[in-house]
């Protein structure tokens, strides 16, 4: 996971303001304070992938593990002459499914020995091992950006996912992620932050894992993170006292739960 503070620029024109915090949603959240801001401040054009080898939700794809993305090219351009060099930003991948569980930093100096790529606006990623056969991945990074100006103003999501299966038999070892739609996990709107109220219809503990009805959605599943606050009735309680059945209301920052609240079942 990325670490520390980051000092940098994002230039627009003439006077200061305070603060730019920029999310980076990997494994964990991490805060970064960009100072030297200036007016007139306002949210950067998004930055999106154009295409990905494996496409989005493909099946029979090689074990071999090699992903391909394409990012915006004037896009990317243009938000590391404004903002940064977004390229090493988007290095920092994750990958959820079989042995990485429900989501491990992959590359990096703080991943598990994937490597990263580039061939101007072309990322290459490869994984440290082949991966599984017949198994569900899902493969992110993303970037979020709050600009500060008296009153916080969340900015479009930078960056993207792909989810895909291999080909060939799933392996028979119990993994209990094998039972999870990696595509059906939610991580908020496209600013990082949502809201979901339903009934939870499964848990799984192992990989603290729920899936709510929510009353707009349908199902989604919802990854409750280790530290993440669940109360009952105004008190902190482990992930361990939801039920199913129980109805909850679950608020995400950042792309991730930050909250859990468990309340009376719906009628």
């Amino acid at each position: 996971m990325s670490r520390g503070d980051l000092n940098g620029y994002f230039q627009v024109k003439h006077r200061f303001f305070n603060t730019i915090i920029i999310i980076i949603c990997i494994s964990h959240i991490a805060l970064f304070s960009v100072h030297g801001v200036f007016a007139e401040v306002a949210c950067p054009q998004p930055l999106k992938m154009v295409s990905s080898s494996p496409v989005h939700l493909s099946e029979g794809v090689s074990t071999d593990g090699t992903i391909i993305i394409t990012w915006d090219k004037a896009a990317l351009e243009n938000l590391s002459e404004g903002l940064r060099d977004l390229k090493p930003v988007l290095e920092s991948v994750n990958i959820a499914g079989g042995r990485y569980g429900m989501g491990t930093l992959l590359t990096t100096e703080w991943g598990i020995g994937g490597t990263v790529s580039w061939k101007d606006n072309v990322e290459t990623i490869t994984p440290e091992a082949p991966l599984e056969p017949g198994t569900q991945y899902r493969l992110w990074t993303y970037l979020y950006l709050t600009i500060n100006d008296g009153k916080p103003q969340s900015c479009a999501g930078i960056g993207g996912e792909v989810v895909f299966k291999t080909s060939g038999t799933t392996p028979d070892d119990g993994n209990p992620v094998r039972n999870i739609d990696l595509s059906k996990i939610y991580h908020g709107d496209e600013y990082g932050h949502g809201d979901i109220t339903g009934n939870v219809k499964e848990l799984n503990p192992a990989l603290d894992v729920m899936t709510v009805d929510d009353i707009k959605k349908g199902r989604v599943s919802v990854v409750i993170y280790k530290g993440v606050p669940v109360l009952k009735e105004g008190q902190f309680v482990p992930f361990g006292m939801i039920q199913v059945g129980d109805k909850v209301s679950v608020r995400f920052t950042g792309g991730r739960a930050v909250t859990v609240d468990i309340q009376n079942p719906l009628q």
